[in-house]
């Protein structure tokens, strides 16, 4: 059996109003960069001499443009606002026989926060160092102050 590493991400972007009702969703393609590739690399074997050591994901950002990803980005291209991970969870899932770890990450940006006239439409995973993870392109979303936006990501090694 030949096993494989296919790491994968799925952005659930959900949009609430002050009663708590969800009013939309959203689930776009992820896309894992390779400034997160290398992340996890240097995680898993170290890094040369006078490289300093990868960090840890600790937030999520988001931004307004557009722009197909793509594996040589390492940054958002138009950021409006970063927020720091709420809460991460792990579980151990099945897939064609294979035992595998979802990792699941969350931010909400309050009714406050990330607003503006233009669209929301990409959103990002980072390091306590601004490493970024990956990039997702979504439908523009207008973020006011009568909504939450809660971003939600599963991350599958």
């Amino acid at each position: 059996m030949e096993e494989r590493l296919n790491m994968r991400g799925q952005l659930i972007l959900s949009l609430s109003d002050r009663s708590g009702q969800m009013i939309h969703q959203q689930h776009p393609k992820n896309r894992i960069v390779l400034s997160g590739r290398r992340l996890v690399a240097q995680l898993f074997g170290g890094v040369e001499s006078g490289v300093p050591a990868p960090k840890k994901i600790t937030q999520m950002a988001v931004g307004t443009d557009g722009t197909d990803p793509n594996d040589d980005q390492t940054n958002l291209l138009a950021e409006r606002s970063r927020k720091a991970i709420a809460q991460i969870s792990y579980e151990e899932t099945l897939e064609a026989g294979v035992k595998r770890l979802q990792a699941s990450i969350t931010a909400e940006f309050n009714f406050e926060e990330a607003n503006g006239d233009d669209p929301l439409r990409e959103a990002a995973i980072l390091n306590e160092d601004g490493v970024m993870y990956n990039r997702v392109v979504f439908e523009p979303v207008t973020k006011t102050n009568a909504f939450k936006l809660t971003l939600l990501w599963r991350v599958v090694f």
